[in-house]
């Protein structure tokens, strides 16, 4: 229950509603799914993907597509923050300090993260006021991030 709250703690960077929320709708298990799932880019899980964007389709799945876009807008923030000051201390799921030092290794890709973090809120803001459908929101945000991931791995490897 320790690394569960050091987690909770890392995630909810200090807002008691924020961890109390997370806590309620099971937060954790959805950013480790996450994590986990980003974990296979720049070389997308598209299964995986699909799986993720259909547990928020249906009835009542409004509380789960508002956990995973604010959980997802999470990631995206502590990926670009880790390209300027290294990977969380804190891991906020199993394997995430890993990957982030991967996939935002420098101040270039934190760039590219910060501005696709802002990106990516504002269209799941919009999508969400003119009603798209929330399956398709959040897999299209999946798929924005898989770009992103695929862009990056090729310019790391142009440089190298």
């Amino acid at each position: 229950e320790k690394s569960g709250s050091a987690a909770l703690a890392a995630l909810a960077g200090g807002s008691v509603g924020a961890a109390i929320r997370l806590k309620n709708l099971d937060g954790l298990h959805a950013y480790a799914a996450i994590v986990a799932l980003f974990s296979t880019l720049p070389r997308l899980d598209r299964p995986q993907a699909l799986k993720l964007a259909e547990s928020v389709s249906g009835r009542g799945q409004e509380p789960r597509f508002d956990l995973l876009t604010m959980l997802m807008d999470m990631f995206l923030a502590r990926l670009a923050r880790s390209g300027v000051m290294g990977p969380p201390e804190l891991e906020a799921a199993p394997g995430e300090a890993a990957l982030m030092a991967r996939l935002s290794p420098d101040a270039v890709a934190a760039r590219c993260w910060a501005d696709l973090h802002q990106g990516l809120g504002a269209r799941s803001r919009h999508g969400k006021a003119v009603n798209i459908d929330p399956a398709a929101l959040l897999l299209d945000m999946i798929l924005k991030i898989d770009e992103s991931a695929s862009q990056l791995a090729k310019r790391l490897e142009s440089s190298s």
